[in-house]
């Protein structure tokens, strides 16, 4: 779907009869995966769809409707006396706002001809590679190689229209051996067969490393986080505890810590070039650069248009990806420097504990290593851990470059250095 077919579709679809205001958005979703186990592929998955979802709005009631076809006009119609109907009786909501109405230059920073290209034989072409890696190495592997090709175009009866075409490619593989494992990704908008070779190789080459994991006496000790950790803690922080509301009404860690934490930025930008995103969202709202924490100190959090009216602020929309600065040393250097440490591929099972001090648990999963001399010794034995975001980021003392992250949410995050911090217990 291109600009000038959207706009033309859109438009007749508002030149239809309606009672109020009408928002449109189309999205065409072509995806496309293999998934694996036992080095082996297991599925090839093809799917195409595209969706015309009609939201109406009559002062302070609203409501949606969502069709899978644009085609038939008259049922284009028909959902549109549906959905205002259902309109009339929406109880009111103060916070129902108005359409943008605004015109969104395409940008299509997170579009990749040879993404576009891309099709599923040569994909399960990489993966059936990969598995052959594994099984001359005698580990089995188990994953799945995702590509989605995404169109979206918006439009309201307030003039406001956006059009984009993007991608996003994840590919995550787990290495598993007769005791321990490793794990490795490849995210951003685009891959070739070395990209997801080399994602392998890292997986392969950590689960070889996690064999026979010793104890390690859980306590507070300096640990290296890779990428994937440092976004799986990000992430959940970033949306438990990041909100402008949240924190005027008390609600937040926000709203009773206002000292810096630590050097660090944390900002969202759709043309970030590690790992881009489209640059508006579904109810028409343009997408920039945002900045949350500039070294350090707490800039406006995520809001609403609504919130924003209310308080006078900017508005400041939900992001759609998240990136967290680095001062760009390198891993090995990381743990050069550390005397006595952890090394950690990855978290998982994170719940929240303490929204005070976005305060977390979780486990260590996927290769867990000891660092005793600036050097990593042995595997240990997975760990459950229990920390304050706010405290993680004032004990960090050096961090790499970014790189692109985010299994369920398009990150770019710097492996970290932190001192102190805090294991609780053995996780077998």
């Amino acid at each position: 779907m291109n600009r000038r077919d959207a706009q033309d579709r859109i438009a007749r679809i508002l030149e239809l009869p309606r009672d109020g205001e009408l928002q449109v958005l189309i999205a065409d979703t072509r995806r496309l995966g293999t998934r694996f186990n036992d080095c082996a592929i297991s599925q090839n998955v093809l799917r195409e769809q595209t969706t015309l979802t009609l939201t109406a709005r009559l002062e302070q009631k609203q409501t949606a409707i969502t069709l899978n076809s644009l085609d038939d006009e008259d049922a284009i119609r028909r959902a549109i006396e549906q959905v205002f109907a259902t309109c009339r009786h929406m109880p009111d909501d103060e916070e129902v706002m108005p359409a943008p109405g605004e015109v969104i230059d395409e940008s299509e920073q997170a579009f990749d001809p040879a993404t576009a290209a891309l099709d599923i034989e040569t994909a399960g072409l990489w993966v059936a590679a990969a598995c052959r890696d594994g099984a001359a190495a005698g580990i089995d592997l188990a994953g799945l190689l995702s590509v989605s090709k995404l169109s979206s175009a918006y439009g309201d009866s307030a003039g406001g229209f956006a059009c984009e075409r993007f991608h996003r490619v994840d590919y995550h593989v787990t290495a598993s051996g007769a005791a321990g494992s490793g794990w490795a990704e490849h995210q951003g908008v685009s891959a070739s067969d070395d990209t997801i070779l080399t994602a392998t190789r890292r997986a392969i080459d950590k689960c070889a490393r996690a064999q026979n994991p010793v104890g390690f006496e859980p306590r507070p000790v300096t640990v290296i986080l890779e990428p994937q950790a440092v976004g799986d803690l990000l992430g959940m922080a970033f949306w438990y505890g990041f909100d402008q509301r949240a924190k005027d009404e008390g609600r937040s860690a926000f709203a009773h810590h206002d000292a810096p934490l630590g050097q660090l930025s944390l900002y969202s930008d759709p043309a970030d070039p590690t790992f881009p995103m489209v640059s508006f969202l579904p109810d028409g709202q343009r997408l920039g650069r945002s900045t949350w924490l500039d070294r350090g100190v707490l800039q406006q959090l995520p809001t609403s248009r609504y919130w924003a009216a209310k308080q006078q602020l900017p508005v400041r929309p939900e992001p759609n990806n998240l990136a967290l600065t680095g001062d760009g040393t390198p891993l090995d250097e990381l743990i050069g420097s550390t005397e006595d440490g952890i090394l950690v591929t990855r978290f998982w099972y994170i719940r929240a504990t303490d929204p005070n001090t976005l305060g977390f648990t979780g486990m260590t999963r996927d290769g867990t290593f000891r660092i005793e001399g600036g050097e990593i010794t042995q595997p240990v034995v997975d760990m459950r851990w229990n920390e304050s975001v706010l405290r993680v980021l004032n004990n960090v003392a050096a961090s790499g470059a970014a790189l692109a992250t985010g299994e369920f949410f398009p990150m770019a995050m710097p492996a970290l250095k932190v001192d102190d911090f805090r294991f609780s217990s053995l996780s077998r």
